[in-house]
Formats: structure tokens, C-alpha cells, sequence
């Protein structure tokens, strides 16, 4: 039954990891005007620990023309030994030494782009995300434990653009974003693609960011997360 749409398109898996740490992740939870928490920093006022991600993307390409690609990125960060003498947060009060946090933000997404441009050197594609978003933060001191949870779909403006200098390099600059009233998202790429083989493996490597957050009554919270990234991508014939 897939023979048909196999023959017209060609599918890719690519597997990427790294190292990952945070520039800046401020926190207050509940943030409405009646109630608020503690507003606090995970990663100035707690000690970030080293992490690593993994990323999986599944992706196939129609008629040279249109793009589908899934996506999961799971993230898992933490923090330890609070800094700060007390933290308010989801209506719990944290006081003392060994306050530790952990920030999650899980992202599974569908993507569609169209290819504007299809040229020896260039391409770009165009299109939109639809992105399922689980995100969790939480405080332990001991036996106490508090969090905030989140889980939702947000949609996004996908992006693709690369460039091939030579026919086993390219460049590539690869994203979706999108800012509204009461937040953005971003999730941005660029590094390079190259030919290992003549049979569809590709190392890919570069920086990966991801930004952005809300500001509405349940919480507030704003992250800027840097990726180290290495990966491989196989192209099957």
C-alpha cells in the first residue's frame, strides 16, 4: 500500500544529541494579580547541572515539493541548592538549604512546509507546525514537593533553508517561531549537513536554541536554552 507514495518521495531519519544548558530561566508560579509566587531564577538562583538531550525526526519529502516531518524532542533540565531563603511556588513555601528544581519541556510536533525554492544550490521551504507542548516544572526539599504542569498545542511558522556549496556540504538554517500576546517560541537551527557516503548517511552538526515562554495567570515563566548538537541523517534510496 505505501509503494505508491514510497516511489514519488523519499523518507530521511535523523538522530541528534548533545550537551545543553540554560543562559536564563525565570519562574513564578501562580502569576495572576490576586495570588502570586516567588518570582526566581532556576538558573542564577540554583546550580544547573549538566544535561543531555536527544532528538528524533522522521521526515518525507513528496514530489520535491512537499515536506512532512514528526518530531519528538524530550527535555529534561535540573537545578540544585537554591540559593534564595524562601520560594513561594504553587502554593507552597520552600525555605532553606536543599531546595532543588527540575525544568521539563517536552515537544512533540507535526510539520508541513512547502518548497518555494528548488534550485542546485539553494532550497527553501516554507510552512507551519503544529507542536504538542509538555512542559513541567517542580521544587523538592525533602519530602516536600511542588509543580506546574502544562499541556497543549501551540502552532508555529515552520521554516527550512539550505545552501550547498559543494556536493557533499551543506548549510542549513532550519526552525519554527512564532510570538503572540502572551508569549513566543522558538526553536532554531544552523549547522551543516555532510555526505559520509554515497548510500544517504549524513553527519549533521551546529547550534541549536530554543526561547521563548508565557506570561499569563497560571504562571511565568521565560527560558533561553542553548544546544551543542551532533547528529547523523540517513536518506533511504
Amino acid at each position: 500500500m505505501l509503494f505508491p507514495f514510497y516511489a514519488l518521495g523519499q523518507f530521511s531519519i535523523g538522530v541528534e544529541s548533545g550537551l545543553t544548558f540554560s543562559q536564563y530561566n525565570d519562574v513564578r508560579v501562580p502569576n495572576g494579580d490576586s495570588e502570586r509566587g516567588t518570582l526566581f531564577s532556576l538558573h542564577n538562583d540554583f546550580t544547573p547541572q549538566a544535561s543531555a538531550f536527544i532528538r528524533v525526526e522522521l521526515a518525507y519529502l513528496l514530489k520535491d515539493k512537499h515536506s512532512f516531518e514528526l518530531t519528538a524532542a524530550p527535555l529534561q533540565l535540573t537545578y540544585e541548592e537554591a540559593e534564595l531563603e524562601t520560594i513561594r511556588f504553587a502554593n507552597t513555601t520552600f525555605s532553606g538549604a536543599g531546595i532543588d528544581g527540575k525544568y521539563e519541556f517536552n515537544t512533540y510536533r507535526f510539520s508541513y512546509r512547502y518548497r518555494l525554492v528548488d534550485r542546485p544550490k539553494v532550497v527553501f521551504d516554507v510552512g507551519a507546525s503544529l507542536l504538542l507542548r509538555d512542559a513541567r516544572i517542580a521544587l523538592r526539599q525533602n519530602n516536600l514537593e511542588a509543580e506546574d504542569t502544562d499541556l497543549g498545542f501551540v502552532p508555529l511558522i515552520s521554516f527550512n533553508f539550505k545552501y550547498a556549496p559543494t556536493t557533499k556540504l551543506a548549510l542549513l538554517l532550519k526552525g519554527d517561531a512564532l510570538v503572540g500576546p502572551q508569549g513566543r517560541a522558538e526553536d532554531i537551527f544552523g549547522g551543516i549537513l555532510y555526505d559520509l557516503s554515497d548510500q544517504g548517511l549524513q553527519l549533521k552538526a551546529g547550534y541549536r536554541f530554543i526561547e521563548g515562554g508565557a506570561d499569563v495567570d497560571q504562571v511565568y515563566n521565560f527560558a533561553f536554552i542553548h544546544f551543542a548538537d551532533l547528529g547523523l541523517v540517513y536518506r533511504f534510496p
